[in-house]
């Protein structure tokens, strides 16, 4: 079977279940008297043991099979769930998701060595975890069986009820008999269930079948080990009922014997080993067939062979989703751009001619057009839970390690962004939860010390403000110190004492945010290494978006993110400066104003403007930009802009108006001009460039 076309599917659900594993083994080690959440892990590792068997992956599947078995024993409270025995789980999962992202990147699945892990698992599965600190070498043995549930020896050594002997009997008086089967698997199958359902099924097709041991329904749950039993009534021989059965891949033998109500049962020869059977591709893992015992036997079948039945088809309901591969979307969003681009260039054409039968036809292109693009947005729109799901793990990793008590807190991760913005919140989000964990929560000595409860609140929240997405990283610590703050940028070189003798508290603590900054004393795998807040401002800038911080000393902090929903089209006010146009972002404009050159007053050495009794800073684009000044105007505009909660007049010639742009990249040849988050193309084909209010003001 060619797997490679299945490749995207498997790697898509294989970290689907991953992830679910991941949250269910948090939740559990949250409250560990709550088992009913293992048996959603174990579901979770069942489906991704059956998907990386069937896909070839033999690790991941031993691994997770290995798994299985310790989390059966936990489930049915035959081994005691322990802070050691949720860190292996840990552990395995954490290695689960390197082999699959190594299968994903082409390199083989064995690169990570987990032998130790499955000798570890295998000697809790035994009963023993003791053995979790030192690897016993021997093979593990099997799960303990249930009490009442134990298999049964290789002969008939378990009782028939009077309703099967009854049924029993009744087919020897039809010309039918009994027959019992041991079936044996091989012991490197690995989807026991798919076979032992295979087995029902072949059965099913020569006869009637009165029983199983185990039940059929713990069979579907593999809760056995490599063998099982079943009871028919059939007309076949007994070589018939073998060969179907050994037919079937990773069946090892068949000991098959007729049953004789009056004595014991004499076993046939136990069948030679089969030949290697063809490799099957393997069946789903569909329920098997429940053992009922009937009234009466069926009317006897033939006894020839037949193929075995496919299983009923079951009802569904029409997929409500499907998998869109990324650059699909991108693609579709880039044509939508285009498209864009065109109704602008139509509408222009349409005024400046005066056409009115294409301004009829240009208003309803313009509600599908609208219509069109929302439409595309909302597809590329993905919650923020996609990222935030990582970190109650990193979080619950991170606080062991700083020997920390910390609850994390995560509030409107239903929230959604495009995708292109989720893909890059990532490494910042990773950075302030790192702060808060390593600087902002203190040690829970220190807390009880100051009052505080000795587990410290960190919360992950985000939520929707107009056009843009908020992500607030929060925490009830030691809060930041401005003082400190100051000493440190001293100390460091990166400010002269008079320089940070004029900052505010609110502006001092915002030097965390300088390039190298850091206040660790000393330099740990967690943080200290004087990289990490700016970076966190340079990727947040590069999205249009701006970071901040607000702190109180002993109550806590909070690192405040604000981006765009999208980079795609956005709606932004063209301005003219001269002969050029550019662009700015909608969402960065507070208003526009119109001023006289008097209104422009100088404070320290700086041109301002006062606003409804706010000094605003004058930003005059010809400087910036560095264009030749040609004339004064009588009319000034100024173009009121805010990052976070700093605000600047950006003084420019002319205001076109307002206008819906699609954002194009300026590509590596630009790199260096981050003044301009991109580029834009007019309707007349004219390019503008939008202008980065967040670096125009620093």
């Amino acid at each position: 079977m060619d797997t490679n076309q299945y490749m995207d599917m498997f790697l898509d659900e294989s970290h689907e279940h991953l992830q679910q594993l991941n949250d269910g083994l948090l939740s559990l080690e949250d409250n560990m008297e709550d088992l009913s959440v293992l048996n959603d892990i174990f579901r979770n590792a069942h489906t991704l043991k059956g998907m990386s068997a069937t896909m070839g992956y033999n690790k991941i599947a031993e691994l997770t099979h290995e798994m299985e078995d310790v989390l059966d024993l936990l489930r049915h409270e035959q081994l005691k769930l322990t802070e050691d025995i949720i860190d292996v789980l840990f552990k395995c999962l954490d290695s689960l998701e390197q082999m699959v992202d190594n299968v994903g990147n082409g390199d083989p699945e064995d690169l990570i060595d987990v032998s130790d892990l499955v000798t570890k698992l295998s000697a809790l599965s035994s009963g023993n975890p003791e053995a979790l600190a030192a690897a016993s070498e021997a093979p593990a043995a099997a799960p303990a069986a249930p009490a009442g549930e134990a298999a049964p020896p290789a002969d008939l050594g378990f009782e028939l009820t009077d309703v099967e002997r009854g049924v029993i009997k009744q087919a020897q008086e039809t010309g039918l008999r009994g027959i019992h089967i041991k079936v044996t698997l091989a012991e490197t199958c690995l989807l026991k269930s798919a076979r032992s359902y295979m087995v029902m099924n072949a059965l099913d097709e020569l006869g009637d079948v009165v029983k199983s041991i185990p039940p059929a329904e713990e069979l579907e749950q593999e809760k056995f080990e490599h063998s099982f039993e079943v009871v028919v009534v059939t007309a076949a021989e007994e070589k018939v009922i073998e060969d179907a059965i050994l037919s079937i891949s990773e069946v090892e033998s068949a000991v098959v014997e007729v049953i004789d109500l009056e004595k014991k049962a004499e076993p046939a020869a136990a069948a030679p080993p089969p030949a290697p059977a063809a490799a099957a591709a393997p069946a789903p893992a569909a329920p098997a067939p429940v053992s009922t015992a009937k009234p009466a036997p069926a009317a006897p079948k033939t006894a020839a062979p037949k193929q075995a039945a496919a299983p009923p088809a079951k009802k569904s309901h029409a997929g409500q989703s499907v998998r869109v591969d990324i650059e699909k979307l991108d693609t579709l969003m880039n044509l939508m751009g285009e498209l864009v681009i065109n109704k602008v260039r139509l509408e222009q054409i349409g005024q400046t001619h005066r056409i009115s039968e294409l301004t009829e036809t240009l208003e309803q292109m313009d509600r599908v057009t609208t219509d069109l693009q929302n439409i595309v947005m909302k597809v590329r729109m993905v919650p923020v839970s996609q990222v935030f799901n990582r970190f109650p793990r990193m979080v619950r990793d991170v606080a062991k390690e700083l020997n920390k008590e910390i609850n994390l807190t995560i509030e409107g991760e239903e929230t959604e962004l495009d995708r292109t913005v989720i893909d890059e919140i990532g490494d910042p989000i990773m950075h302030l939860l790192r702060n808060s964990l390593d600087h902002g929560v203190e040690h829970p000595d220190d807390r009880e010390a100051k009052g505080k409860p000795r587990v410290g609140e960190v919360g992950l929240i985000a939520r929707h403000e107009g056009n843009n997405v908020v992500i607030m990283v929060t925490d009830d610590g030691a809060g930041i110190n401005a003082d400190k703050m100051r000493r440190k940028a001293v100390e460091k070189g990166m400010m002269t004492q008079e320089e940070v003798d004029k900052l505010d508290d609110a502006d001092a603590v915002r030097i965390i945010f300088l390039p190298g900054f850091s206040t660790a004393e000393q330099i740990s795998d967690i943080s200290g290494r004087g990289v990490g807040m700016d970076v966190v401002r340079n990727k947040i800038e590069a999205l249009s978006g701006h970071v901040d911080v607000e702190t109180h000393i002993d109550e806590g902090s909070v690192f405040k993110i604000k981006l765009p929903l999208t980079l795609a089209i956005i709606q932004a006010m063209l301005v003219k400066v001269q002969e050029e146009m550019y662009a700015i972002p909608l969402g960065s404009i507070d208003s526009t104003i119109n001023i006289q050159p008097d209104d422009i007053k100088t404070v320290q050495n700086k041109e301002v403007i006062v606003l409804r009794g706010e000094i605003i800073p004058i930003i005059r684009m010809e400087q910036t930009l560095q264009i030749p000044h040609v004339k004064d105007f009588d009319e000034i505009f100024v173009v009121v802009v805010h990052a976070g909660e700093a605000k600047a007049g950006i003084v420019v010639d002319n205001l076109i108006g307002q206008q819906e742009i699609v954002i194009k990249t300026l590509g590596n040849l630009f790199t260096g001009l981050k003044m301009f988050s991109g580029a834009t193309v007019l309707g007349d084909g004219r390019v503008a460039l939008i202008i980065d209010v967040a670096t125009m003001m620093q």
